[in-house]
C-alpha cells in the first residue's frame, strides 16, 4: 500500500552511472509535446529525473508546453504542475518511462496531474497498464481498512497509537495475498515483454521485495536489449549485496571518513555487537527512528553494543548532517562519504531505502537486518541480557 504507508525514504531510480550514457547513447533527441486546458495559460509545467540530474521547466501558453531533451538513457521521467502543488500544499510526481529517443504526446492534466495521458511511449502504456492494476489492489485494501477502522484509519499506524499492532497485522493479512498476486503479475509481464524497457524498469521497483534467487530467476526472463542499462545494474548490485549481506554471512570490510574526517573501519568494532545504522538529516522516518536506536544504544552500550551510522546526506548537507547528529544525540561513531544516494558503503550493502540497518555479531557475521524499535529492543534483549 504505497500511498498510505511510508515506512522509509527509498530511491527507485540506479544512482547516474555515466558510463552507460556515454557509452550507450542512442543519439537523438526526446521532444515532449504537452498540452493543457488554456485556464492553465502561464502556468508552469516541472520536469526532472534525478538519476540524470535533470531538471527543466515549461510554461503553459495558448494551452500547449514543450520539452525537446537529449536522449541519454531508457529511464523515467518525472513531472509536476506547480499550480497543482500550490493548490494542495505538495504534489505526486506523474512519471513517462521512456525507452528511446522520439515524440511523445502528453495532455497534461495541470491541477491533477495523476489524470494525465499519453501518447507514443509503448514502455510507457505497459509500465502504466501494471501500476494502473496495482493501484486498484492497493485501494481495495484500503477500503477494507476504512471499513474495520474508519475513515482516519491511517493514524493507527503510528507505533505509539493504542491500535498499532491490531491494525498493522489486519494490514499484513490483507496485503499478503496482494503481493503474492502482484509477484505473479510481475514475472507474467517480464515473461510477455522480455525486450522491453518496461519489464526491466518493473523489475528494478521490484527488486528489494524479492529474495536474491528469486529476483536473478526474474532476471534471467529478461531479454538481452536492456542488460546494459542502469536499471539491469541497480537489479545486478542488488542480487550482489543480497547475497553477502544474507544472514549469517560475515559483514563486507569498508572504510568511511568520520565526521572530523577520520578513516573508520567496519572491523575497529570487531569483538563487539554492531548495529550498521543507515540514515539521512533529510529523511523523516529515520529522524522519528533515532529516539528508538538512541534508547537501545543507552541501554545496551555496557554490555558490548555500539553504534556505526552511515549517513546518506549530500557535500553540500554536511553541516545537516551535523546539525542532525547533535539534535539528535547521536552519541556514536558516525561516517559518511556525502555521496547522497550514491554513498560506497550504501551500495556496497545493498541500501535502496531509509532507515536500514544491520546488526553485527562480535565475529563480524551478521546477525540479523532491518530491526525497527520494539524488534531491535527484544533482538539486544535476547542476545544480552546475560550480561
Amino acid at each position: 500500500m504505497k500511498r498510505l504507508i511510508i515506512y522509509c525514504c527509498f530511491i527507485l531510480s540506479v544512482a547516474a552511472s555515466s558510463a552507460y550514457a556515454q557509452q550507450n547513447s542512442t543519439s537523438g533527441y526526446i521532444t515532449i509535446n504537452g498540452t493543457a486546458d488554456n485556464k492553465y495559460n502561464g502556468q508552469t509545467i516541472i520536469i526532472y529525473n534525478n538519476a540524470l540530474n535533470l531538471t527543466d521547466s515549461s510554461k503553459i501558453a495558448n494551452g500547449k508546453f514543450s520539452f525537446k531533451l537529449p536522449f541519454k538513457e531508457p529511464t523515467r521521467y518525472f513531472f509536476y504542475s506547480k499550480y497543482e502543488a500550490k493548490q494542495k500544499g505538495g504534489y505526486a510526481p506523474y512519471g513517462i518511462l521512456i525507452a528511446q529517443p522520439g515524440t511523445i504526446g502528453f495532455n497534461a492534466q495541470a491541477a491533477d496531474m495523476a489524470a494525465s495521458t499519453v501518447t507514443g511511449a509503448p514502455d510507457n502504456a505497459i509500465y502504466a497498464g501494471y501500476s494502473k492494476a496495482e493501484a486498484k489492489a492497493d485501494e481495495q485494501m484500503e477500503q477494507e481498512l476504512a471499513k474495520k477502522y474508519g475513515k482516519d484509519f491511517s493514524k493507527h499506524f503510528d507505533p505509539k497509537d493504542s491500535l498499532y499492532k491490531e491494525v498493522s497485522a489486519y494490514y499484513e493479512k490483507l496485503a499478503a495475498p496482494v503481493r503474492t498476486a502482484q509477484m505473479q503479475k510481475t514475472f507474467e509481464l517480464i515473461k510477455q515483454n522480455q525486450n522491453s524497457f518496461a519489464a526491466i524498469y518493473l523489475l528494478q521497483t521490484k527488486a528489494n521485495e524479492l529474495s536474491a534467487d528469486s529476483l536473478e530467476l526474474f532476471y534471467n526472463q529478461l531479454g538481452s536489449k536492456y542488460k546494459k542499462s542502469n536499471a539491469a545494474k541497480y537489479i545486478l548490485n542488488t542480487i550482489s549485496a543480497a547475497r553477502a549481506t544474507a544472514i549469517g554471512q560475515e559483514a563486507p570490510e569498508f572504510a568511511q571518513a568520520d565526521t572530523a574526517g577520520k578513516l573508520v573501519k567496519l572491523s575497529d568494532f570487531r569483538g563487539k555487537y554492531v548495529l550498521l545504522d543507515f540514515w539521512a538529516s533529510w529523511c523523516g522516518p529515520c529522524r522519528q527512528e533515532n529516539p528508538n536506536v538512541v534508547k537501545a544504544f543507552e541501554r545496551f552500550h555496557d554490555k558490548g553494543f555500539t553504534i556505526l551510522g552511515v549517513s546518506l546526506d549530500r557535500a553540500t548537507d554536511k553541516d545537516k548532517w551535523l546539525a542532525a547528529i547533535h539534535h539528535d544525540g547521536l552519541n556514536w561513531t558516525q561516517v559518511s562519504d556525502l555521496q547522497f544516494w550514491k554513498n560506497a558503503v550504501a551500495v556496497q550493502y545493498g541500501v535502496n531505502y531509509i532507515p536500514q540497518n544491520f546488526l553485527i555479531g562480535p565475529d563480524g557475521k551478521i546477525i540479523a537486518k532491518g530491526l525497527q524499535g520494539e524488534v531491535l529492543t527484544k533482538k539486544l534483549e535476547e542476545l544480552l541480557s546475560g550480561k
